[in-house]
């Protein structure tokens, strides 16, 4: 049987306790419109049901991050993960990215298609990563070298999608974890930091 607002995921009692220590907000059964807000994504699929949000605030923000649970009914996903999402008013434009192949990894464009694909002109990042934008240009604004440099030293895989004011970070291999969400808690401040350093 799959998770519900009164049944929640294994493992939640954990984060719950985690995020506790850490001081942070947690809601085990979310605001689920809240994260409708966000969809559809560019690269990922939506998911049937959000749990264990976890919240903080930031100098110009906040990020939230959140296990997205990708099967409705009964069935149990493929896999389980965790996204942050990150509002953040010095965020301004828009451009998305994909490394690697993933189980949340949206594959078919019915309908609301993603930007068209771009290439950004740096071979090796043009080589491994699929990035959608209105232009070139735009995927550089969004996508600036110090993000890029970033990415590359940590050979990160998984989906980012900068929009005004706001991104969505799926870092391949967290799973829902107090380790990986405290993982991704220091991720976080370093991808939009370096989002927001021109180059």
């Amino acid at each position: 049987m799959s998770p519900s607002s009164d049944k929640l995921p294994a493992g939640s009692d954990q984060i719950a306790q985690w995020a506790r220590s850490r001081g942070v907000n947690y809601e085990g059964w979310p605001n689920q419109a809240w994260f409708r807000f966000w969809e559809p994504y560019d690269t990922m699929v939506s998911a049937a049901h959000y749990f264990n949000a976890i919240t903080w605030q930031l100098s110009q923000g906040s990020v939230t991050i959140a296990e997205p649970w990708t099967e409705d009914g009964d069935l149990e996903p493929m896999d389980r993960t965790i996204l942050a999402f990150v509002n953040h008013a010095a965020l301004r434009f828009a451009a998305s990215m994909r490394a690697g192949e993933h189980f949340i990894t949206r594959v078919s464009f019915l309908t609301n298609p993603p930007p068209p694909k771009v290439k950004i002109g740096d071979p090796v990042w043009d080589e491994h990563v699929v990035t959608f934008a209105q232009s070139p240009e735009a995927a550089l604004n969004a996508l600036p070298k110090p993000m890029r440099s970033l990415l590359k030293r940590w050979a990160f895989s998984g989906h980012i999608e900068i929009r005004p004011g706001a991104a969505v970070i799926h870092y391949a291999g967290l799973r829902p974890t107090p380790q990986h969400y405290e993982q991704l808690v220091r991720i976080v401040p370093e991808i939009v930091t370096a989002a927001l350093t021109p180059g």
